[in-house]
């Protein structure tokens, strides 16, 4: 089972009424090799920044959709590639403030029009990669097939419900990770 991530990094300041954040991205495409099928997944995602305009008690839509380029080679079988979203902590997607604070994934929301997630999903998955996760795509394909598929993430920040947090930058890490089975 050949694996593949890239990491989106979260920094958010929050003001007296309206926030700033940024997603920045920490990793590289990589290119893996296969274990069982002799091939290779490249993931990549693009922009690096993302803003917020937070809003207490509101939802607030990123400027901009992260572009997920996924390409695949050289596999001798009929396979399967799942591409998630996760965070490493359901409870703190992102943290920060002072005194700090945590905003859990379930407050982070993500929407793939091409994937299974068509309309804004918070990560809350729990899937064989990670909890706090999202499946963003899964595709089938046949023995010998190269391909490869370009969605659009986009990502929102649901603070409805929550208490007023304080004031301060918030950051946290969104993973993607490929699964070929």
């Amino acid at each position: 089972m050949g694996r593949i991530g890239c990491a989106l990094c979260f920094f958010l300041c929050l003001g007296s009424g309206d926030a700033f954040a940024q997603a920045v991205r920490v990793g590289k495409g990589q290119v893996l090799p296969s274990l069982s099928e002799g091939g290779s997944v490249t993931v990549t995602a693009a922009p690096a920044l993302l803003t917020f305009q937070l809003i207490s008690g509101g939802v607030a839509a990123a400027d901009s959709s992260v572009v997920v380029a996924t390409t695949w080679t050289g596999h001798s079988r009929l396979s399967a590639l799942n591409l998630y979203g996760y965070f490493s902590t359901a409870g703190a997607a992102l943290s920060g403030g002072w005194p700090t604070v945590n905003i859990p994934s379930a407050a982070v929301w993500g929407q793939v029009s091409t994937g299974p997630a068509r309309t804004y999903t918070p990560f809350t998955q729990s899937n064989p990669v990670a909890g706090a996760s999202l499946l963003l795509f899964g595709e089938l394909f046949l023995a010998g097939s190269n391909g490869s598929r370009t969605d659009s993430l986009s990502i929102q920040i649901d603070l409805t419900g929550s208490p007023q947090l304080p004031a301060g930058r918030y950051s946290g890490t969104l993973f993607l990770q490929a699964q070929m089975l």
